[in-house]
Formats: C-alpha cells, sequence, structure tokens
C-alpha cells in the first residue's frame, strides 16, 4: 500500500514541476558560484602577468645624466642608450639578438644551461657568464681563464674578485629603490642583483656591461 503510494506522488505533474524548480535554482547557485570564482582567478592572474611582465631600471651618471634605461616587457628587451636604441629579440629558446633602430644587428646572446654567452656582430666571443647559486663568474674567453667572480660577502656587502683578488666592493641596502656607485652611476631598481657587479668592472665596455645587465635582471638574478 505505501508502495502504491509513493508511486502515485512521484508521478504526479505537480512533484515533477517542484523538482524541476529546485534542480534550476540549485543549478543557477553553482553557476554563479563558479563564474564568481573564475572572474576573481582571472582578474588575479592578470594583475600578476602585468607585474611579472612589465619592468624597468635605469643607469644614470652621478651627475643624474641618463645612460641607460633597460626596459622588460615579456621576452623583449628594450635599452634606449643616450644616442640609439637595441632591441633584444629572442629568437630561439637558446638565442637572443640584439637590433638597433635601423634592425642592424649588434650582438647575440646565446643561453646555456648554466649561464650565457655575448657575442659581437661578427659571432666571436665578448663575454662569458656561468651562473652558480649566490654568484656569478665572468670571462672574455671560453675556458673562463683569468676571470671575475661576482657575489655577495656578508651581510648586504657585494664583492668583485679577480684570482681570489678583491677589487671592488659595494654595500648594498635590501630594498633600497635607488643605489648609488660612488663616483660612477646612480641605479634604479636593481635590489640586490648581481648585475651590480658587472657594473664595477672596468674592463667591460659601456654599452656591453648595460646588455649583460639587462640579461641577469631578466633572469632575477
Amino acid at each position: 500500500m505505501k508502495w502504491k503510494t509513493t508511486q502515485t506522488l512521484l508521478s504526479s505533474p505537480l512533484f515533477g514541476l517542484a523538482a524541476l524548480v529546485f534542480i534550476s535554482c540549485g543549478s543557477k547557485d553553482n553557476t554563479d558560484t563558479a563564474e564568481s570564482e573564475t572572474s576573481e582567478i582571472s582578474n588575479s592572474s592578470t594583475e600578476s602577468a602585468s607585474v611579472s611582465k612589465n619592468l624597468s631600471y635605469s643607469i644614470n651618471s652621478i651627475a643624474n645624466e641618463k645612460i641607460a634605461e633597460i626596459s622588460i616587457s615579456g621576452e623583449e628587451l628594450i635599452i634606449s642608450l643616450t644616442s640609439e636604441k637595441l632591441f633584444g629579440i629572442l629568437k630561439k629558446a637558446d638565442k637572443r639578438k640584439y637590433f638597433d633602430q635601423n634592425d642592424q644587428l649588434q650582438y647575440t646572446v646565446k643561453y646555456k644551461q648554466d649561464g650565457f654567452k655575448l657575442n659581437a656582430q661578427d659571432e666571436s666571443l665578448r663575454w662569458k657568464i656561468k651562473l652558480f647559486d649566490d654568484h656569478l663568474k665572468i670571462s672574455n674567453n671560453n675556458e673562463m681563464a683569468g676571470s671575475y667572480r661576482i657575489g655577495f660577502s656578508g651581510l648586504n656587502k657585494m664583492k668583485v674578485k679577480k684570482d681570489d683578488l678583491e677589487v671592488a666592493t659595494l654595500r648594498v641596502k635590501e630594498g633600497d629603490t635607488f643605489i648609488t656607485i660612488k663616483d660612477k652611476y646612480n641605479l634604479r631598481n636593481f635590489g640586490n642583483s648581481l648585475a651590480l657587479g658587472i657594473l664595477l668592472i672596468a674592463s667591460i665596455p659601456e654599452n656591453e656591461k648595460i646588455i649583460l645587465c639587462a640579461e641577469l635582471l631578466k633572469k632575477s638574478k
């Protein structure tokens, strides 16, 4: 008898309508929640991408005259110098080419698992950098003979050494937006980057210093 009553209730048109209304309401609530969560994630991702993809760094003289501006947007690097611009275009996963405003090749950077090389127009080696967890080495030859070592020693003290001899030091306070390299540069947004040590090496030509700095800043080194 109970089974018949239940069967009758389930087959009733009123029961079917009520069930339909219940399912429809539940589905709408779930859809609204999903759309809200998706929107929040999308907005968060967009903001994060915007922060990580557009970065700028400036290098001025001690008299605050512009020497260079480094802009990083996604995989593109733009270096604005006093007389020209260099555009660093990623050609392959392991190669970036720097062109001037006349679309003439000036430099090529070739990436390796443990660092990168900076080559001139004719593909001759200018500088080779090997990256380590807490320091880097830079040399003008593949064998890394006579290389410079750049790294932090103690709290916020950067040292540049050559053949274990100290050639330059720089104190950097963590979180500093502006950094001064005595008698040479005023810098913005370099932070504790090892690129600071590149600027301390007098034997590296100015334009090549700036390209090396851009590459290290792009790698967050």
